[in-house]
C-alpha cells in the first residue's frame, strides 16, 4: 500500500475524470490508470464505476473515501511540519528545461516534490528545447525536462540519456473571446476561410510539431507573425490581444481558461498531444536528484529498452537545423 495511491484516489474523486486527475497529479493518463488499478488490486475490488460520466465511486469506494480523507491530509501535514524544521538544510536539485516548462509545469512539479519528498530547493535553468538534451548530457544540471512529440526526431544528445514520461502536456488551440464571451475564432474553419494562425517558427521544436499538425488539418491559414521565432509567452500575449489562434501548452494557460480571458476552441479535437519527459544521465546523480527520479518513475514505463531486449522507442539524433 502506497500513500500516493490514496492521493491519486482522492484526485479522481475530486475531478471525476482520469485525464484531469492525471494532470493534477503530474503523470500521464496511462500511468495514473495503472496506479488506480494497483490500489483496486490491493483492496481486491473496483473502487470506481468507469462507465459513468463523470466516474463514480462504487460501494467499496464510498467506504474507502472517509478513510483516505482522514489519513492522507494528516500524514502530509505531519510530514510537512517535520520537514519545515529541516528547511535550512534542504538539498538543492538543479533542473535544465525549455522555456515553456518554466511557466506552468515546473512550479507545479516543484510544489509536488516538496510535498512528497521535500523540503527541496529546486532551481531551473532555461534553454531552447533543441539544446536541452545535449547541454544536459554534457554535464549541466542534475535533471532535465523536455517535451516529446512522437512525429519528430529527438534532439541531439538524447541517445546518451534515459527518459521517462511524467505528464501529458497537450498543445491547446486558444484565442481571445469576443465581447459576448464567444470565441473570436473557430475550429474547424468555415469553407473558404483562412485561419488567423500565430506560429512559433520552424526553428522551434514545438513550432515544428504544431506547424506540421496545423498544415495537415487546416485547409488555409493566414499567418500572423509580428515576431520572428516568438516564445510561448509572446504567443500567449498575442492570443490574449485577439490577434489569432495559438496552440499553447495547457499548463501555461489553465488560469486563463478558468477566468475566461482565453477560450479553448475545437472541443478538444484539435489539441496536439505532447508529453513532458524527465531526463537523466546514465551515471549516479546526487541523492536528492535520485529521490526525484525514483518518485516520478513510479508507474512510468522506461523509454529506453534494457540492452538484452528489442528496442521499443528509437532515439535518433535530430537532423541539423539552421
Amino acid at each position: 500500500m502506497e500513500l500516493y495511491w490514496l492521493q491519486d484516489f482522492l484526485a479522481l474523486v475530486r475531478t471525476g475524470s482520469f485525464s484531469r486527475a492525471a494532470t493534477e497529479r503530474h503523470v500521464t493518463q496511462s500511468a495514473f490508470s495503472r496506479r488506480i488499478q494497483a490500489l483496486e488490486d490491493w483492496v481486491g475490488t473496483p473502487l470506481f464505476d468507469r462507465g459513468a460520466r463523470p466516474v463514480e465511486l462504487t460501494a467499496a469506494g464510498q467506504q474507502l473515501l472517509p478513510i483516505a480523507v482522514g489519513s492522507v491530509e494528516p500524514l502530509l501535514d505531519f510530514r510537512a511540519s517535520v520537514r519545515a524544521r529541516q528547511a535550512d538544510t534542504a538539498p538543492t536539485v538543479d533542473f535544465l528545461m525549455p522555456t515553456a516548462c518554466s511557466a506552468g509545469f515546473f512550479p507545479a512539479l516543484l510544489a509536488r516534490l516538496n510535498r512528497e519528498i521535500g523540503p527541496l530547493i529546486g532551481r531551473g535553468a532555461v534553454k531552447a528545447i533543441d539544446e536541452v538534451a545535449a547541454l544536459y548530457a554534457g554535464g549541466e544540471a542534475d535533471l532535465a525536462l523536455s517535451y516529446r512529440h512522437p512525429a519528430l526526431p529527438r534532439p541531439a544528445g538524447f541517445d546518451r540519456l534515459d527518459a521517462i514520461e511524467i505528464a501529458d502536456e497537450p498543445m491547446v488551440p486558444v484565442c481571445a473571446p469576443q465581447r459576448r464571451g464567444s470565441p473570436g475564432f473557430a475550429l474547424p474553419v468555415a469553407a473558404g476561410t483562412a485561419l488567423a494562425y500565430l506560429p512559433y517558427g520552424r526553428s522551434s521544436y514545438i513550432g515544428r510539431a504544431v506547424d506540421d499538425e496545423v498544415a495537415r488539418r487546416v485547409p488555409a491559414v493566414r499567418v500572423q507573425s509580428p515576431f520572428e521565432d516568438p516564445l510561448v509567452f509572446i504567443l500567449k500575449e498575442l492570443a490574449l490581444s485577439g490577434a489569432g489562434v495559438a496552440w499553447l501548452p495547457l499548463s501555461t494557460i489553465e488560469r486563463n481558461l478558468a477566468d475566461g480571458s482565453l477560450a479553448h476552441i475545437g472541443g478538444g479535437d484539435w489539441d496536439i498531444a505532447m508529453t513532458v519527459e524527465l531526463l537523466r544521465r546514465r551515471t549516479p546523480l546526487p541523492a536528492a536528484a535520485e529521490a526525484v527520479w525514483a518518485l516520478l518513475a513510479r508507474g512510468a514505463p522506461p523509454l529506453r529498452a534494457p540492452p538484452h531486449t528489442a528496442r521499443v522507442v528509437p532515439h535518433p539524433r535530430a537532423p541539423a537545423r539552421g
